[in-house]
């Protein structure tokens, strides 16, 4: 038996909402972790700078661990450029046998949800004629619309849920 559109869309938004959930978080752990070891940087190229000035001239130690800073950062870009360019390079995933690029998790079994609303909206389609490029149009426009204006966006999201 098909499931209805709205408790498809009301399980994929829970799912969608989940992984944006512990998104957050992680992204707020990175964050942290990133200015935790900022702080530490600081400090260590101020110890090293103190410790540099009692033997050296004030210059001297600053050029110094400036030079150090300058070289870490170069060698960082480097390896973020190394994986850029090695992360371009390699290949698109095989298309799934839907036609449709595989997810990065495992297959989807073939009467899985996507597989189900696609054929769903499928029929609905083609039982009125609607062409895909029309469907393309309509999303632009409604994306446009309601990524410029959050009030409608608040009503839209109001009414959803209150079903």
């Amino acid at each position: 038996m098909i499931r209805s559109l709205t408790d498809i869309v009301a399980t994929e938004k829970v799912k969608l909402w989940q992984a944006l959930s512990r998104s957050a978080v992680l992204l707020s752990l990175a964050i942290f972790a990133t200015l935790a070891a900022f702080g530490g940087l600081v400090f260590l190229l101020l110890g090293a700078y103190l410790s540099l000035a009692k033997v050296l001239q004030p210059w001297q130690a600053g050029a110094i661990v400036g030079g150090a800073m300058i070289l870490i950062a170069f060698i960082a870009l480097w390896i973020i450029a190394g994986a850029i360019t090695k992360q371009g390079r390699m290949a698109a995933p095989p298309p799934s046998p839907s036609g449709t690029f595989a997810t990065a998790g495992a297959p989807q079994p073939p009467g899985s949800v996507p597989d189900t609303l696609r054929a769903a909206i499928g029929e609905m389609l083609g039982a009125t004629g609607v062409k895909t490029s029309d469907i393309a149009i309509g999303a632009l426009v409604a994306g446009l619309v309601l990524g410029a204006s959050p009030r409608l966006r608040q009503r839209l999201f109001r009414s959803i849920t209150k079903e």
